[in-house]
């Protein structure tokens, strides 16, 4: 009985120090990848110094204030804004009491937001080779790809010039074929029924916009205002936009938001994408190029470009992204 009783004890001590030694191991790897982290920003902080010293950049007046270690404080007012639908408020609230050029510190990473007109200017135009995306292009490829949102340096040069000759050819372009998707919002609107005859516009023009966009963009409209009740490409390009827009505020630990249904999300938008770029590619062969662009022009000209089809379906996303989501928040705050 005592050879057991020690051989037990023997058991349970090597369990404990195994356990010990998992938790210490934890421990250093956490603290090293704190260290490591550190470090880098530290490194990032000097050579931005250092730049801003050689251009003769000038310091920001106005930081955001925070009441709360690593400003928490703010993390849980932008949380809950988000929650609410309120964060341009939010922001706008910072802009109106502070200036036009702020600073923010938050779990201990500084960043600048502005809405001067010469700096945004210099971001993306006049100065644009300074600049460049940092982790926001790793948090959103998982849904973008390659595409202008995702891109730096000469490949978001050559994007842009692309995308800005489509642009340019479009508003050229007969605007009869927005009737159809102008008369399905104000069909839907005037059979929706609000509380207290109070409707919430938002919903139905992110609606339109997704119908107008993929109109131009893909050659057909998905013609989501058709559709009643649930939407399979609305939900999925949905809840893969939101957790991509969540995953960029998450800065270099955007890796750890990422909920279950965001891969399948992201993949059920670029499946959809790609069978639009391979109706397009389909046509083109079997009718002749001309016929072909004359419906599916923008996915054509990309493609002449790429000569790759999946740089095509990323670059459709990407605008898609910015057709909808931009255009319908400008029509709500109208």
């Amino acid at each position: 009985m005592s050879v057991k009783g020690s051989d037990e004890r023997d058991v349970f001590v090597y369990g404990a120090a195994h356990l010990t030694s998992i938790k210490l191991s934890i421990v250093c790897i956490g603290l090293t990848y704190w260290i490591y982290t550190y470090l880098r920003k530290w490194l990032e902080y000097r050579a931005d110094t250092e730049f801003g010293k050689q251009h003769d950049c000038q310091p920001v007046e106005f930081k955001v204030p925070f009441k709360w270690p690593l400003a928490v404080d703010i993390v849980k007012r932008g949380i809950e804004a988000n929650s609410k639908k309120r964060l341009l408020s939010l922001f706008s609230t910072f802009f109106d009491n502070l200036g036009p050029n702020v600073e923010a510190t938050v779990l201990g990473g500084s960043g600048f937001v502005t809405m001067d007109p010469e700096n945004i200017e210099a971001v993306l135009s006049s100065q644009f080779q300074d600049f460049h995306f940092g982790h926001r292009s790793s948090a959103m490829k998982a849904m973008l790809g390659d595409g202008i949102f995702t891109q730096d340096g000469s490949a978001w040069k050559h994007s842009r010039e692309l995308l800005r000759r489509q642009f340019v050819r479009m508003q050229y372009q007969n605007l009869q074929g927005f009737r159809e998707h102008v008369e399905n919002l104000v069909d839907v609107l005037g059979a929706s029924r609000g509380i207290d005859n109070l409707i919430d516009l938002q919903p139905y023009f992110f609606r339109f916009t997704l119908d107008t966009t993929t109109a131009m963009i893909f050659g057909q409209s998905v013609s989501s205002l058709k559709h009643e009740g649930r939407d399979s490409f609305l939900d999925t390009f949905n809840e893969a936009s939101l957790i991509t827009a969540s995953r960029v505020r998450f800065g270099d630990l955007y890796w750890l938001y990422t909920p279950p249904g965001f891969s399948a999300a992201c993949k059920a938008v670029k499946t959809h994408t790609d069978q639009f770029v391979k109706d397009a590619l389909k046509q083109a062969e079997s009718d002749g190029k001309g016929t072909a662009s004359d419906r599916f022009a923008f996915i054509a000209d990309l493609y002449n470009d790429h000569q790759d089809p999946r740089l095509v379906r990323d670059q459709l996303v990407n605008v898609l992204l910015a057709g909808r989501d931009s255009t319908a928040s400008l029509m709500s705050f109208s």
